[in-house]
């Protein structure tokens, strides 16, 4: 029987930098709105016309700069059958359960904290695993670009934006600063945040330039440990402290955490009450989208379709027996 005794504080300030991409893929979203079209399977898990998963596609994405061990898979406990039954269960990396849903920060903290663990002040690609993406090659040129700046102490927190192509009241976001900022002309200061606005806001969005948020990001571990403990600091002291435990009691104690633990947004938590973002924006043509609706699923596929643009190639993954 493990002896659950606390180790060392979660202390970040004192351990050397790493150069090292890690990445942060977020894959514990249930897809409800997507349930009569996957027939029950969690979006990112579902398999289109014996194409790979959304999940298997972001982890071929981001492969050509994050080794599979340098990857944490962040995935609620009930999909536990899922994962096993991934055909290349290795590209998942470091797969941290979360014990339910408690909102997008708790589940960027737990991805977080596991790399803070093994890498305090590493570079970190924050990513979800459930988005379209049409031109690979321009992902990976945005992420290149801003864990450059990063790592130079350009930049301190790059967000990803991606061009607009229609006035879109389902999305969040950025609206950008009329400056643009020193040392490159690709990462512009972000004014502010709007979540998911109404048309007539949608419409003016669009007309100034915003971009919509595709919550994708490049930051520092240590930037992002400072913001929570900045910004939720209660979320962040429960959560650290389970980190403090032997491996093997963690599961179980996140259970116990999760249990009374306030629903916390990413975007409105931590991002919008941060100063000092920047924004990396993608070009239209990379063909971005939050496949959040089966609207924007069937509209994406068809545009990927007409464009002769193919997704990306794996072996199907399809569910698991129940």
């Amino acid at each position: 029987m493990t002896t659950c005794r606390k180790g060392p504080d979660l202390n970040i300030a004192h351990h050397a930098a790493s150069r090292s991409l890690w990445a942060v893929v977020l894959a514990a979203g249930e897809g409800r709105r997507l349930v009569a079209l996957t027939r029950g399977v969690p979006k990112q898990f579902w398999s289109a016309n014996g194409h790979s998963s959304l999940l298997a596609q972001t982890l071929v994405r981001v492969g050509p700069l994050v080794a599979p061990d340098h990857t944490v898979t962040v995935v609620d406990r009930t999909h536990r059958s899922y994962v096993v039954a991934q055909p290349e269960p290795r590209r998942l990396g470091h797969v941290v359960f979360q014990a339910c849903d408690r909102g997008t920060a708790a589940g960027v903290l737990l991805g977080l904290c596991t790399v803070i663990e093994t890498a305090p002040d590493a570079l970190v690609l924050l990513t979800p695993s459930d988005h379209g993406v049409a031109q690979a090659d321009e992902f990976l040129l945005g992420i290149s670009s801003a864990a450059d700046n990063v790592r130079s102490g350009r930049h301190d927190i790059v967000l990803f934006g991606a061009e607009p192509s229609t006035p879109e009241t389902g999305y969040g976001w950025i609206t950008l600063s009329d400056s643009r900022s020193s040392g490159t002309s690709d990462i512009q200061p972000v004014s502010g945040f709007v979540e998911k606005p109404s048309t007539v806001e949608a419409h003016r969005l669009l007309a100034a330039g915003s971009v919509w948020n595709t919550m994708v990001l490049v930051a520092r571990a240590s930037t992002l440990f400072d913001l929570y403990q900045r910004h939720l600091p209660e979320l962040t002291d429960r959560v650290a402290g389970v980190f403090r435990l032997p491996a093997g009691c963690r599961e179980t104690a996140l259970v116990e955490t999760y249990r009374d633990l306030p629903s916390s947004d990413f975007s409105n938590d931590i991002l919008a009450r941060a100063a000092g973002l920047d924004v990396y924006v993608w070009p239209a043509a990379i063909g971005w989208s939050d496949l959040g609706t089966p609207e924007r699923l069937g509209r994406w596929q068809t545009d990927r379709a007409r464009d002769f643009t193919p997704w990306i190639a794996g072996p199907r993954i399809v569910a698991p027996a129940r």
